[in-house]
């Protein structure tokens, strides 16, 4: 059986040097867009009417690179164009770990910051208006499970001469980059676990007008950020009145307003107009606002990723960075990203943002909200597009419409009385190395100037978007073999069509072997038949509808590990500005009887997440983020006869969640039967202990499940299991 992958482009490029990343989908529905019956849920754009510019508030993240910015790679990051970032080093501990003095941890962290800085600001396609905030608690050494106790050397008993020793050492560094930072003073100072004392108390008055004043001395051109509290207006009026009335009183006014949108659910549009309330009714004038931390954990799926995307275009926020449940150098920008047995790959996740990424021009009028679903839309000229992305907040499953009126204002999108339309769906959970094309094809436009596109929201945490444009889709398919064993070679054809409305010249297409660890890769060699080389020869022209298949020979030396193997493809595009068209298959490697099966490299779903902030793993890290419903994990193993086989789960269950005092459970799945698994509390999080199971498998390659259910208690990390006979 082959295996088949399908990418569709949809966006020009930056410029011939550009990395576009892996744009397309994966399965190709043919034909036009079909008519429906009348839609359950109905969203309309107004192409006529336009809003302000497309400014990509949203685009942000906290963390979820490593600790010197080189990882995730630029396929990863270029496309996102992120334009905010939140960080402060959080792995060494910082000033307090140093003895609270400028040692050895406090450096590396200070040295972190700029090596992200200077990576991110690279890659965005805005670098002097990239905002990079500094978390100063962070750098302190106030992080979660150790805030509180650190907080309290901050100005205890009315002494700050530390604390501003701190800040003189610390940020006079971080100015000599030549970098232009935006310091937060201290993240979530209204939870206990980061300052015990409380928002609203003397010594906190104290650490913000000390840090604030120190500040606008040593580096008086800097942002002040703050407060950065995890509480809206809504959940805790008094503390925003208290440190409003307060700063005005003491002329310590940060420059931006600061916040966290992480409860269930913080609607931007609310929040910001809540904070800007608030703000007048203080006698403050209207500050720039940033969501430095958005999105709950256990709503951290492609559908409500794409609802806050959506609600804070149609916010007055100005940034807005989301959130991170796996804290904190993992590169999987926030969990963008997902770790697979080949290295890391896209999600539905990363793709609702890179769509919100390719939203450029100007934003136009939309019905914004309907129900619990939201809808933001741009179009451009300059790009012949138009877009809409939609994202429902409370899971909804079933048909939309979208009806664009106004189309006498977008001329570029008309041909001949009608209109290119593709829906876009990206599904949550695994990776997924491009969005679902539901449908495409052309519309008529009607007599009142309008068209509908019908879509379909099939999971309960898709995202959907709408292109209107006539040089989209464009296809690369990679037929790859099911397997790359050692001392055999392949024949791998890359198909690419061309699905736009023109014409394409100079049509280039090349293939390459890469994996998890690349020296594993490093001997396979790839040809193109005939001619050799990586890369296949030019085509010279290829009609609107037209294909050319370029044929690979792949050769795998003896030796060669037997791992997980990705065959990426790429077509280069002259015409269109050396265009990039790419996509990817995994070569998956089942666990074999009697190994570690690393967690991290089954299909992570539901929240589920990598992370390495507890020691004792085995592997590349561990599966965390296992803390609310529906997160899980799916390995495949390689069993030679059916039969009853054991598993173990070496896991670890510390003293946290809403069963902390019980033990855990999750349900395990193999072989089509589900079963509930007891997972004693090993009280700690860096203590790991070993729980088993008896399942019943088939012959040949099997996926087995551990997740957390409703019937279950969650909250455990996995890192590998073990299936012995």
């Amino acid at each position: 059986m082959n295996l088949e992958r399908r990418s569709i482009q949809r966006v020009a490029a930056i410029g011939a040097a550009a990395v576009l990343g892996l744009i397309g989908s994966t399965v190709a529905t043919a034909g036009a867009v079909a008519d429906t019956a009348a839609a359950s849920t109905s969203l309309t754009v107004d192409l006529s009417t336009v809003t302000g510019p497309s400014t990509g508030v949203g685009q942000g993240i906290l963390y979820g690179i490593t600790q010197d910015g080189s990882q995730p790679g630029d396929e990863y990051v270029k496309p996102l164009n992120l334009n905010a970032f939140r960080g402060g080093g959080w792995f060494s501990g910082g000033w307090a770990t140093d003895g609270y003095t400028y040692g050895p941890a406090t450096h590396a962290e200070v040295t972190a910051i700029i090596d992200q800085a200077k990576r991110l600001k690279a890659s965005s396609q805005n670098p002097a208006g990239f905002q990079y905030q500094v978390l100063l608690s962070d750098l302190w050494g106030s992080t979660g499970g150790r805030g509180t106790q650190a907080a309290q050397h901050v100005c205890n008993a009315g002494d700050c001469s530390n604390w501003l020793q701190f800040i003189d050492d610390t940020v006079a560094d971080l100015q000599a980059s030549g970098i232009d930072f935006t310091y937060d003073i201290w993240n979530e100072s209204d939870l206990s676990i980061f300052w015990g004392a409380g928002a609203v108390t003397p010594q906190y008055f104290q650490m913000w007008d000390s840090a604030y004043n120190e500040l606008r001395k040593i580096a008086p051109g800097a942002a002040i950020a703050g407060p950065s509290f995890a509480f809206t207006p809504a959940r805790n009026p008094q503390e925003w009145t208290s440190f409003f009335a307060h700063v005005k009183a003491a002329n310590t006014v940060p420059d931006w307003i600061t916040n966290h949108d992480e409860g269930d659910v913080d609607d931007p549009v609310t929040v910001a107009q809540d904070i800007r309330a608030d703000l007048t009714e203080a006698g403050l004038p209207q500050l720039p606002l940033s969501a430095n931390e958005y999105q709950p954990a256990d709503r951290g799926n492609a559908g409500v990723t794409a609802w806050y995307l959506d609600r804070f275009a149609q916010s007055t926020y100005s940034t807005a960075m989301r959130g991170n449940w796996s804290c904190c150098m993992v590169p999987n920008l926030t969990g963008l990203l997902t770790h697979t047995q080949t290295g890391w790959a896209p999600t539905g996740n990363w793709w609702a943002m890179r769509t919100y990424a390719q939203m450029t021009g100007s934003l136009v009028q939309t019905s914004q909200q309907v129900d619990s679903m939201a809808i933001t839309a741009a179009k451009d000229p300059s790009k012949g597009q138009a877009i809409a992305l939609l994202g429902d907040v409370n899971g909804y499953t079933g048909s939309a419409s979208v009806t664009f009126t106004g189309l006498d204002s977008a001329a570029y999108l008309v041909r001949e009385g009608q209109v290119h339309a593709t829906v876009y769906r990206m599904p949550d959970g695994g990776a997924l190395y491009a969005p679902m094309v539901e449908s495409s094809g052309d519309l008529p436009v009607a007599p009142d100037g309008s068209v509908t596109v019908p879509t379909q929201f099939v999971g309960a945490h898709d995202a959907v978007a709408v292109f209107l444009s006539w040089t989209d889709p464009q296809t690369t398919v990679i037929h790859a073999p099911d397997q790359l064993i050692a001392g055999t070679s392949y024949d791998v054809p890359v198909t690419f069509t061309n699905g736009s409305e023109s014409q394409d010249t100079q049509v280039q297409t090349s293939l390459a072997v890469t994996a998890d660890d690349p020296a594993d890769a490093a001997g396979i060699t790839v040809d193109c038949v005939p001619g050799g080389g990586a890369a296949c020869a030019v085509v010279s022209h290829l009609a609107p509808g037209e294909s050319a298949t370029a044929m690979f020979h792949v050769v795998v030396p003896p030796g060669t590990p037997s791992v997980a193997y990705r065959l990426v493809a790429t077509t280069d595009l002259v015409n269109r500005g050396h265009m990039t068209v790419s996509n990817s298959a995994d070569v998956v490697s089942p666990c074999a009887l009697g190994a570690d099966c690393e967690a991290e490299n089954g299909q992570l779903a539901g929240g589920a997440c990598l992370a390495t902030d507890h020691p004792g793993y085995t592997g590349a890290g561990f599966v965390a983020c296992l803390t609310s419903v529906g997160a899980s994990v799916t390995p495949q193993f390689g069993v030679p006869t059916a039969g009853t086989y054991t598993l173990d789960l070496r896991y670890a269950a510390g003293p946290d969640g809403p069963s902390a005092q019980l033990d855990r459970t999750a349900t395990v799945t193999a072989g089509g039967v589900s079963q509930q698994v007891v997972l004693p509390k090993t009280g700690s999080w860096n203590t790991w202990a070993d729980a088993t199971v008896t399942v019943t498998l088939p012959a040949g390659v099997d996926d087995i499940t551990v997740a957390y259910n409703k019937t279950d208690r969650g909250w455990f990390n996995l890192d590998h299991m073990v299936l012995t006979q």
